[in-house]
């Protein structure tokens, strides 16, 4: 569905216009505000005939305890507070002061939604603005504990009272807000035309009266309204547009169609004209002429780039619904990522149609590619084409991916993380260990921490293989305490920590753990029968690498094999030790191991190294 033309916009535009509810907020929250009215607003001559009844001690003692309640109120001391106005409303019952500040106090008080509660403050209310009619404040409360519990009636009787009194835009804007709740449209466009006589004509103004008029069906004040406007701004198009809108809506299609080819010969991309017109012929014209102009604004240069979104939007929807081309829909999406972009809402939508129709996951890589050249501190895209990279193993294109990302977000672990990795992957290592250094210098108390644990491992593998032993210990150790379920830290930890005869007890409780977490990995099998075999535990180790094997597939990889050979070897079955070992010479060791292989096998006996 194309997105709708302005005079749909306006046709079904909120209620109550954004400014109007805005004013609405300013002028209640002035007449809420924190300072005493009773020092800004004229005396009531009620309230004074009564203040002059009293003795000159009741009129100091309530003096005393009025002063003394609007102290406690600026403490936040409230139920003092109440305490000393309902004593000095003892003293002069009448005091439209007190009681207007007693209802504020009641208002706030947590009982507000009870019915006997807001009837109690509605009566405070009425009688302060009873015995002082010509405070602002008290009546801009009262008008706004009406609207509060959605009794319009009253409040608009007060407003316009007020109104009268002393015209304002906050006031009159107040009124249209509540007749066009109260769906009195005839009141707020004669509250509208007040605004008018009082500031002039203007297209605040006359837009809130074009949208009445709408709701009002009046269509005929609607034209008017908006041919006033074109007048008024005959170089702002948008409303020549809504007026072939407003045509078009009443049949005039004709009209409407002059009216946007003006528009669009004056302004040849003026993006209201276009999406109107797009959608006047989706609606009236054949499909070749709608198709035509689809084509032409998703693929022109020159198009606003948030016309093209709609229109690749609605073709997009349309082929999801089976009324055209996916291949018509994804040439355009080609066609229109082939133009400079503006931001990446093209992009992104492209990668979701493409992925909606089921296109392999490598068409991604354009969109994403697209997205990061407009945005390139996008984390979500370049995520995304990383993964992408990663899964068809282009190494070098993703170390080229992650270096950037990590330029744009240096606080991403994730760059450094797949960096080293793929680092690693091209024979780089002492490259890799430069950047997950870097990226553990990174880590903090709001990092991913089983991302941050992975992040110590890679590192501690590589520390290792580098001959830096005790660093790679530490790095395990700071592995482990981000996440102390890395079973594949904890395996890799405990094998190396085998190979070299150290701290074995603790080798074969990481081994353990780690295969007590997955029972059927052959990899984890096999670490903890090699740490038991290196232990002097043969029985048990034969245990454990008979599980291996079991698990491990038809063809199990050399340094596995063996490992069966010397435990078997070891637990005095040296004919089948010798059957390990030739298999895994077949195998394929590395050149290493082929040599100890060789000797073993040679020699019929178990060689250490």
């Amino acid at each position: 569905m194309l997105l709708r033309p302005l005079f749909h916009i306006f046709r079904h535009a909120p209620r109550v216009s954004a400014l109007a509810l805005a004013l609405v907020t300013l002028v209640l929250a002035t007449a809420c505000g924190g300072t005493s009215p009773r020092t800004s607003a004229p005396a009531a001559p009620a309230g004074a005939t009564a203040r002059a009844a009293l003795s000159y001690g009741q009129q100091r003692r309530f003096d005393e305890l009025f002063l003394e309640a609007m102290c406690r109120k600026q403490k936040g001391e409230h139920d003092a507070e109440h305490e000393l106005l309902s004593a000095a409303l003892r003293i002069n019952p009448d005091a439209p002061e007190a009681l207007y500040e007693l209802a504020l106090l009641e208002l706030a008080r947590p009982a507000g939604a009870d019915s006997l509660h807001l009837r109690r403050c509605d009566s405070l209310l009425r009688r302060a603005v009873a015995l002082d009619p010509t405070n602002k404040f008290y009546k801009s409360t009262l008008a706004n504990f009406y609207i509060n519990e959605a009794d319009y009636a009253p409040a608009i009787r007060i407003v316009e009272e007020m109104a009268r009194r002393e015209p304002s835009t906050e006031l009159l804007s107040m009124l249209v807000s509540l007749y066009e709740t109260t769906d009195d449209y005839n009141g707020a466009i004669r509250a509208l035309n007040r605004l008018e006589k009082l500031e002039g004509k203007n297209e605040t103004y006359s837009l809130e009266k074009f949208k009445i008029y709408l709701r009002m069906k009046d269509d005929a004040n609607a034209y008017a309204t908006i041919e006033e406007l074109c007048a008024e701004y005959p170089y702002d198009l948008r409303y020549r547009v809504l007026l072939g809108d407003l045509y078009e809506e009443n049949g005039h299609d004709t009209m409407a169609l002059a009216v946007y080819r003006d528009v669009l010969a004056a302004e040849p991309h003026n993006s209201y004209a276009q999406l109107s017109l797009l959608s006047f012929y989706q609606k009236k014209g054949p499909d070749s002429l709608y198709n035509a102009y689809a084509d032409a604004l998703a693929t022109d240069s020159a198009t606003d780039g948030r016309v093209r979104f709609e229109v690749l939007r609605a073709l997009a929807a349309a082929q999801q619904a089976g009324h055209t081309d996916s291949l018509r829909v994804l040439g355009l999406f080609r066609r229109a990522l082939d133009l400079p972009q503006a931001d990446r809402s093209v992009a992104e939508l492209c990668a979701l149609y493409m992925s909606a129709i089921g296109l392999p996951t490598d068409s991604l890589e354009r969109p994403m590619r697209a997205i990061l050249a407009v945005e390139p501190d996008y984390d979500r895209a370049r995520l995304q084409l990383l993964q992408l990279l990663v899964s068809r193993d282009s190494m070098q294109a993703a170390v080229d991916l992650c270096h950037e990302g990590r330029l744009y977000s240096p606080t991403q672990l994730v760059y450094y993380y797949y960096e080293g990795l793929c680092l690693y992957r091209l024979d780089r290592p002492a490259d890799a260990l430069r950047v997950l250094e870097g990226g553990t210098a990174r880590i903090d108390a709001s990092a991913d921490s089983e991302l941050a644990s992975d992040l110590y491992a890679t590192l501690g593998d590589l520390y290792y293989e580098d001959g830096r032993h005790e660093q790679a210990y530490a790095a395990y150790d700071s592995a482990l305490v981000y996440n102390p379920d890395n079973y594949l830290c904890m395996n890799n930890y405990a094998y190396f920590l085998s190979l070299r005869g150290e701290r074995l007890d603790r080798a074969e409780e990481l081994a353990r753990k780690a295969v007590g977490s997955a029972p059927d990995d052959p990899t984890f099998l096999d670490t903890y029968a090699w740490v038991l075999f290196v232990k002097g535990q043969y029985t048990q180790a034969r245990i454990y690498i008979d599980q291996t094997l079991r698990h491990a597939g038809d063809e199990p990889d050399a340094n596995l094999l063996e490992h069966a050979g010397d435990i078997y070897f070891k637990c005095g079955e040296r004919e089948a030790a010798l059957g390990f070992w030739r298999r895994a010479l077949k195998a394929g060791p590395d050149a290493d191991r082929r040599a100890v292989l060789e000797r073993k096998v040679t020699r019929r006996t178990y060689v250490a190294g």
